[in-house]
């Protein structure tokens, strides 16, 4: 009996990396195509399991998407394990991915969302999310000017965040730019306040990044997306056009062997 459902369990993965090579091309899905993938496991924080479609995997997550691919241990079991990420920013992610009703969907209206969004940005980029990520900055810059009010005590967690979980580049990341050209727009009231002078101490590149941006005006801000969730997938259609690949409905049921 155990051999039984070791070797169908064996088939089902065989058959789901099988699926997401086939739509491994680029093409998009329709959402119903995606809601009817086989499910993953995304164990996250090593306390919270969420169970997503696969397909919605696809064209959002270089790095969840290609652990669906190959010979990774992820897709010889269908589990994904992020130890390191936070179960509630996550669930930002997750629906994200099956609804655009979330922080990034309305106006940044509490300053302790700045922090949130700032973060929900890294995370796209230790996901290889790129869209997500590009969303994450509208909402970001769409709301934040000269006249915006975050307290230093929220400043410095955002200088924090820019300095340690968003990866430095030659040419200056877009989120980093925002938050150190803001940053030294308030760097009179900043250099008051004990944690900005401790931080300078501990984040080496911190001063220099400031001193890049003072008397500078704000980086350009990026241009609204639009119409996030229409464009994700190829609308929903009775019909297709017989004998084009690029058309063809994707069967999505496990097959197992018989044993």
């Amino acid at each position: 009996m155990v051999d039984t459902e070791f070797k169908s369990a064996k088939a089902e993965s065989s058959s789901g990396r099988q699926m997401v090579h086939n739509i491994a091309k680029g093409r998009k899905l329709k959402f119903s195509e995606s809601a009817a993938s086989p499910i993953v496991s995304i164990f996250v924080g090593n306390r919270r399991t969420f169970l997503l479609h696969s397909g919605l995997l696809n064209g959002e997550s270089e790095k969840l998407y290609n652990s669906l691919k190959g010979d990774f241990m992820e897709a010889e079991s269908w589990k994904i394990n992020l130890p390191d990420e936070d179960p509630e920013l996550f669930g930002y992610f997750i629906e994200y991915l099956y609804r655009d009703c979330s922080l990034l969907s309305r106006n940044v209206a509490n300053y302790s969302e700045y922090i949130t969004v700032a973060r929900l940005y890294a995370l796209g980029e230790r996901l290889s999310a790129v869209k997500f990520q590009s969303i994450a900055l509208w909402r970001f810059t769409a709301s934040l000017n000269g006249n915006s009010k975050i307290p230093e005590l929220s400043l410095c967690d955002l200088l924090e965040i820019a300095c340690t979980t968003i990866t430095a580049r030659v040419t200056e990341d877009p989120m980093r730019a925002q938050i150190f050209w803001y940053a030294s727009s308030r760097i009179s009231q900043l250099q008051e306040f004990d944690m900005f002078r401790q931080l300078l101490k501990e984040l080496s590149e911190l001063g220099a990044c400031l001193c890049m941006w003072l008397n500078r005006q704000q980086p350009a801000k990026p241009a609204e997306p639009s119409q996030v969730q229409q464009t994700r997938f190829e609308p929903e259609s009775e019909y297709g056009l017989e004998g084009s690949e690029e058309t063809q409905e994707i069967t999505w049921t496990r097959e197992t062997k018989d044993t």
